[in-house]
């Protein structure tokens, strides 16, 4: 269901709409609080949106433990007052501005990369719910890759519409944790073909791809349609679904 919301709402072209639509979209599967939140590489120049108003008041936007705990990987983390004991890293300051947020109702929810640490922006989606941990064990955690396929569409909008700095995908210049978060399919790739799928997959377009290969934009293209005959999809969309498929 997400994923055709999400196609729906990539042919938007105001981006106050484009959010209300986002807002919208995601409480339909019980997300009550919505959060998009980039910086760039030097934690400066935040851009954000929020349903929650006064939330940043006494932490700065590039404070949020999102930023600092959850970007290094593309894994989606459980989040909140009901999951802090998960993340006993965290500074007591930022345990304070988790439990601030639990007391407008954020209690459990996802954080939701869609860049990682080392591009030129990186941050993603914070996600909000009411529930308790075990409700939302049940009720939110089977949608977890249907949400995350969902804010990575997204996010390619947001950059788009926004005019924010096009960002390289962290894993054409990979970190050491980046390979282990490859699905074996990619494997079967060559080595351009699997950066110009990851690409398009993790939202770049054609051409910002093109510029950060160093390649024409019709060679992006016939490299990313061998990389999909190679994995079976037919899309960028298909690309990026098989990119979260922790099953192979």
């Amino acid at each position: 269901m997400l994923v055709q919301h999400a196609e729906t709402l990539e042919k938007l072209t105001d981006i106050d709409e484009l959010w209300h639509g986002v807002v919208q979209t995601l409480e339909l599967v019980g997300f009550d609080h919505v959060i998009y939140l980039t910086v760039n590489d030097h934690f400066d120049t935040p851009f954000l949106r929020t349903t929650m108003d006064g939330l940043y008041d006494r932490l700065q936007p590039q404070d949020d433990p999102f930023l600092h705990h959850a970007c290094h990987s593309y894994a989606v983390v459980q989040i909140g007052t009901e999951f802090i004991q998960k993340h006993p890293h965290v500074t007591t300051a930022e345990r304070e501005f988790v439990e601030r947020a639990g007391t407008s109702g954020f209690l459990s929810g996802f954080g939701v990369p869609t860049r990682l640490k080392g591009s030129d922006r990186f941050g993603g989606f914070i996600l909000g719910t009411g529930l308790d941990r075990a409700t939302f064990t049940k009720r939110i955690t089977p949608l977890t890759e249907e949400v995350q396929l969902f804010c990575v569409l997204i996010h390619r909008r947001i950059e788009e519409l926004a005019a924010l700095p096009p960002s390289p995908y962290a894993l054409s210049q990979p970190s050491p944790d980046a390979p282990q978060t490859l699905p074996d399919r990619f494997e079967h790739l060559t080595p351009r073909e699997r950066e110009v799928v990851i690409l398009l997959a993790q939202g770049c377009s054609r051409k910002q791809a093109a510029e950060i290969c160093g390649i024409s934009v019709h060679t992006v293209s016939d490299y990313a349609k061998m990389g999909y005959r190679k994995l079976g999809v037919h899309n960028r969309a298909q690309a990026a679904a098989l990119l979260h498929d922790r099953s192979d």
